[in-house]
This record gives structure tokens, C-alpha cells and sequence, in this order.
């Protein structure tokens, strides 16, 4: 009889897996389907962060081929969220697209106005909604950086506000320079339209997150960054 029960107890052990083995793998499963979820959500943050970043850039490089080519003024609104997301006559700025480039030729009054022809970014409106400007990880702008107010860094950007509601705005000239205007949308003198945007993936855990920049140069030239936070550095 012993030797019956033996046999049933080592072919039950022979047939499968027991219930706590179960468990246990179903366990381990589920770990390695988060960590691999978790890690598949962060590569699309990172990504949208980085096509935004791509989306700023490009309306800048739009802006000035466009004022260089017609010979005329255009603007670009980056509409930073918070408080500062409206044009310099109080109107909103879609937050769903963020950066707007508009030709300023009917009052000339850095306006986004009647019969002004512009063009919104990004091209795909829900990128915008998991946004988040400023930094993350970095402590300083980018050492190319220019821009006169490097504390506004926090808030996405290094050039200083012009008005409290405003966001902010650069306008490109005929030759392609850009220069910031002042509250009654007088233009700024050259070299004054330098400096950078900063956007950040920290809408997740910070030891995730990404941080990305783009400055403009003074004579309008744009380049993409991102902190490298093993070295902590920007690259070039």
C-alpha cells in the first residue's frame, strides 16, 4: 500500500507544475509585463517630448525662411501653458497647439489678427496634452544658451516675459534675425532674440525623465538638445 501511494504522489509530481509553482511564475509574468509596460509608456513620452522639440525648431526654421523670402515680419508665439498663453492683445492661444507662426502684416502690433495667415504646430494636436516645460533634471540652460533670463528656465523658457499673461514671442525680420519685441511690439536690437525652450518627460517618476532644449541663435539658426544625466551634461 505504501509503496502505491508513492507511486501516485510521484506521478502527480510528474504531471505539472504544482499550485505554488503556478503562482509563482504567474507572478514573475506579471512583473516582467509592468517593468516592460512601464518602460513602453516612458519610449512614447520620450518620443513625444523629443517630436515637440522637433515641432518648436521647425516653426522657427519656417518663420525665418518665410520672412527672409517675402521680404516681411513674422512671428512666433510658443504658448508655454499656465498663466503665460496669450498673444500680446490678451487672445488665447490654442493649447492643444502650442506654437503658432503668423505673418504680422495687417497692424503690425505683434497680434495674431484678422487676415493674418498662420500655422499651428504641433501637426498632431495630442501630443500636446501630455506636454510638460521646463526641466527635470538639469539645473542650468544649456551652455550655448544665450538667453537673458536664465532663471525662466523652470517654466520652459530663457527669454524674459513681456507681459504677465504673455506667452512668449519672437519675431523674425526680413533678414532672417530674430529679436524680441518690447510690450508695444517694438523690435528689440539683433542678438537679442537668443535663447531657449525647455521641455521636460516629468510628467512620470524623475528618475525616467528626459530633458530637452532648443536654442536659437542670434541670427536665427536652431539646434536640438538633450541632458545627459549620466554625466550631466548637454549634448550638442
Amino acid at each position: 500500500m505504501n509503496r502505491r501511494r508513492c507511486e501516485i504522489r510521484r506521478d502527480r509530481r510528474d504531471s505539472g507544475f504544482t499550485l505554488l509553482e503556478l503562482i509563482i511564475v504567474v507572478a514573475i509574468i506579471a512583473v516582467v509585463v509592468a517593468m516592460g509596460a512601464t518602460s513602453w509608456r516612458q519610449t512614447q513620452q520620450n518620443n513625444k517630448t523629443k517630436y515637440m522639440a522637433r515641432q518648436i525648431a521647425g516653426a522657427f526654421e519656417l518663420a525665418r525662411a518665410h520672412a527672409i523670402q517675402e521680404e516681411t515680419v513674422y512671428g512666433v508665439y510658443v504658448n508655454i501653458g499656465g498663466a503665460r498663453n496669450r498673444d500680446l492683445c490678451g487672445t488665447i492661444l490654442p493649447a492643444n497647439q502650442p506654437i503658432i507662426v503668423f505673418i504680422d502684416n495687417v497692424n503690425q502690433n505683434c497680434c495674431i489678427d484678422a487676415g493674418e495667415s498662420q500655422i499651428n504646430f504641433p501637426e498632431d494636436p495630442g501630443v500636446a496634452a501630455t506636454l510638460a516645460w521646463g526641466a527635470t533634471w538639469a539645473a542650468a540652460p544649456v551652455p550655448t544658451d544665450q538667453g537673458s533670463t536664465p532663471a525662466n528656465m523652470a517654466a520652459g523658457t530663457t527669454f524674459p516675459f513681456i507681459g504677465a499673461a504673455t506667452a512668449p514671442l519672437l519675431l523674425m525680420r526680413p533678414d532672417g534675425v530674430p529679436v524680441l519685441p518690447d510690450n508695444v511690439c517694438n523690435q528689440g536690437n539683433v542678438g537679442s532674440g537668443t535663447g531657449g525652450f525647455y521641455l521636460t518627460t516629468g510628467t512620470t517618476t524623475a528618475s525616467q525623465a528626459r530633458d530637452f532644449s532648443v536654442v536659437i541663435s542670434p541670427l536665427g539658426a536652431t539646434r536640438i538638445h538633450s541632458f545627459e544625466r549620466g554625466n550631466a551634461t548637454w549634448t550638442n
